[in-house]
C-alpha cells in the first residue's frame, strides 16, 4: 500500500475516520453515584453516534477506492464527489456537536429525567469528526474531480 498517493485531505479523512471508530467504544455519557455507575458509548446513540460513523465510512471508502484501486468504477452522482465529502463531513461533525450540546438522560432505553455526565469519549469523537470535516473541506477545495453528471456546458434552447 503506497501511502504517498494520499493527499492531506485523504489523510485527514482516513485518520479521523479510524479515530472516530475507536472513540465509538469509549464512554460518551455516564454517571457515578457511589452505589453504581453507568456508561454509554457511541454505539448507544444511533442518530448521534452511528449515523455520523456511516457518513465517515462512506467518505473513507471513497478515498480508499479512488486512491488504491484506480480501475474501480464508482457510480455517478448528481454532485461531484468533492462536494459529497464536504457535505458528509460537515453533517457528521454537526451531528456529533449536537449530541454534545443536547446531552442525554437515557440509561439504556429508560428515561431517567437526570442529565448524564458527558464523558471524554464524546469530546474525542467530536475532535475526530471535525478532522474528517476538515478533510472534506480540503477535498472540496482541491476540486480533483469533475462533476459526475458531465454534460454540455453550453446553453440549451427553451
Amino acid at each position: 500500500m503506497d501511502l504517498s498517493k494520499l493527499t492531506t485531505s485523504d489523510k485527514l479523512i482516513l485518520g479521523g475516520g479510524i479515530a472516530y471508530l475507536i472513540f465509538m467504544f469509549l464512554p460518551w455519557y455516564g454517571y457515578d453515584y457511589g452505589v453504581g455507575s453507568y456508561n454509554a458509548s457511541g454505539w448507544d446513540y444511533f442518530l448521534g453516534g452511528v449515523l455520523p460513523l456511516i457518513l465517515i465510512v462512506i467518505m473513507a471508502l471513497h478515498v480508499a477506492i479512488t486512491r488504491f484501486s484506480a480501475d474501480t468504477k464508482l457510480p455517478d452522482l448528481p454532485l461531484p464527489w468533492s462536494q459529497v465529502h464536504l457535505i458528509a463531513g460537515a453533517a457528521a461533525a454537526g451531528i456529533v456537536l449536537l449530541r454534545l450540546i443536547i446531552g442525554s438522560d437515557n440509561v439504556g432505553s429508560v428515561d431517567t429525567g437526570v442529565d448524564l455526565d458527558r464523558k471524554f469519549g464524546l469530546f474525542l469523537a467530536l475532535i475526530a469528526a471535525i478532522a474528517v470535516a476538515a478533510g472534506g473541506f480540503l477535498k472540496s477545495k482541491d476540486g480533483d474531480d469533475a462533476p459526475a453528471t458531465g454534460g454540455d456546458t453550453g446553453s440549451a434552447p427553451f
